[in-house]
């Protein structure tokens, strides 16, 4: 049996180059054309639609599921990293702070933590058991995740066994899109999956 599990980025949000977690913007319309674009370009016979409750993915996945007639699931666990007193604020100017150590971001991304935010620990805890629990109640169909680029890639390092430094040498641009092909069998009694990245759409898109 297998399980194929898409994961797309929503598209472009307002509010400009800030440390967007929690911050619920909307998507601009260009966003919206690039994730229109990326479906239209990997459309597949998904089965069922599960996307972070943030509105810059959940609007683009309540559209999609409408058009295609099928279920769609609202997980709060596929939600974005908490930034804590850097939500909201620009990138430029937390990285350029000294006052703030934003190196570790960088350097040690598995553990780093913003100030009163989530550790990346706790985020990929929670997104590899929305993970597991996606697999177990959906086994054999065809899934698509709406979601983030920090969630999308502490899945795909976990997933695929990367170096925590690998996490930010994958390009997700907006609307990037995984798609995992899971195997499933079993070995002296004991189920087994064998995880493969079959594509990656790391490309840019601009009209």
């Amino acid at each position: 049996m297998q399980t194929r599990i898409d994961i797309i980025r929503h598209g472009e949000p307002e509010g400009g180059n800030v440390f967007r977690g929690r911050t619920d913007h909307a998507l601009t319309a260009l966003g919206q054309w690039q994730f229109d674009q990326r479906v239209a370009r990997h459309r597949s016979a998904w089965q069922r639609v599960i996307s972070s409750p943030l509105q810059r993915c959940r609007q683009s996945a309540q559209t999609l599921a409408q058009q295609l007639q099928i279920p769609l699931h609202i997980d709060e666990r596929w939600a974005e990293i908490d930034y804590g007193d850097w939500e909201n604020q620009p990138v430029d100017s937390i990285m350029h702070d000294p006052a703030q150590d934003a190196r570790a971001l960088w350097e040690d991304p598995l553990n780093f933590c913003a100030p009163q935010g989530e550790p990346v620990t706790a985020l990929q805890q929670r997104v590899l058991a929305a993970w597991d629990s996606a697999l177990s109640e959906h086994a054999g169909e065809h899934l698509l995740v709406v979601c983030h680029g920090g969630v999308m890639r502490v899945l795909a390092q976990h997933l695929l066994q990367l170096a925590p430094q690998a996490m930010n040498r994958l390009a997700v641009p907006y609307a990037g899109l995984l798609r995992f092909r899971i195997d499933h069998s079993e070995y002296q009694g004991k189920p087994q999956q064998w995880i493969t990245l079959e594509h990656l759409d790391g490309n840019d898109l601009t009209p």
